[in-house]
């Protein structure tokens, strides 16, 4: 019963690390606010979408989004898909992530690196260039300003260089993967005894 109940973990963990790696990665915030596509973050307004990739600005043209592997000049190029956003102020903050909770009293200001306030952006487009001079996590919080004035907020988080906490979950999985594999080969190993035990005292 309990090698059967092992190997019935174990086959759970495995769809879920199978799951998971078949899910799209989030890229911050709860419900569909942002997700990452082919190394090409978006924020969701609704069903709407405004794309952020990034780019070295030297050297590769390759696209990052939620991980970004260097640390120096990085490009964010921003699309909007929905051309009724053009009309609206959109203002973009991005911040290193302090790692605890974020409320909407938390004071920005002093973890804020990029901001650029409420403007229109009438090409459907805008980038920016800044500097990151060392590792770490950040948040990025897009405000997009509706016609009826009502401030609306989106998030989206991303890494610059490697970091401890970006193989977390790979080492928590790998030991937990280990801890399973230790309790059903130690299981299975006693099951023999046991039964040699039973037909001993049927025997006698």
């Amino acid at each position: 019963m309990i090698v059967r109940s092992v190997k019935s973990c174990l086959l759970a963990l495995a769809l879920l690390f199978a799951s998971f790696a078949a899910t799209p990665a989030r890229a911050g915030g709860d419900g569909p606010e942002a997700m990452v596509m082919d190394n090409m973050c978006m924020v969701m307004f609704g069903y709407d979408m405004i794309h952020i990739t990034a780019y070295e600005a030297e050297g590769a043209r390759d696209q990052y989004c939620e991980h970004i592997p260097i640390v120096g000049r990085i490009i964010f190029t921003f699309d909007i898909a929905n051309p009724d956003f053009r009309d609206l102020p959109i203002e973009l903050r991005i911040i290193r992530d302090p790692l605890v909770p974020v409320s909407a009293s938390t004071d920005l200001e002093p973890l804020t690196l990029i901001h650029l306030p409420p403007k229109l952006y009438r090409t459907g487009t805008f980038n920016f260039e800044h500097k990151f001079t060392e590792k770490g996590h950040f948040i990025g919080y897009v405000t997009l300003t509706r016609p009826n004035g009502e401030k609306e907020t989106k998030q989206f988080k991303f890494m610059v260089g490697q970091t401890l906490w970006s193989y977390v979950p790979q080492v928590l999985g790998a030991v937990l993967i280990a801890l399973m594999v230790g309790v059903y080969w130690r299981h299975s190993q006693s099951k023999p005894k046991a039964v040699d035990s039973a037909d001993a005292l049927k025997s006698s």
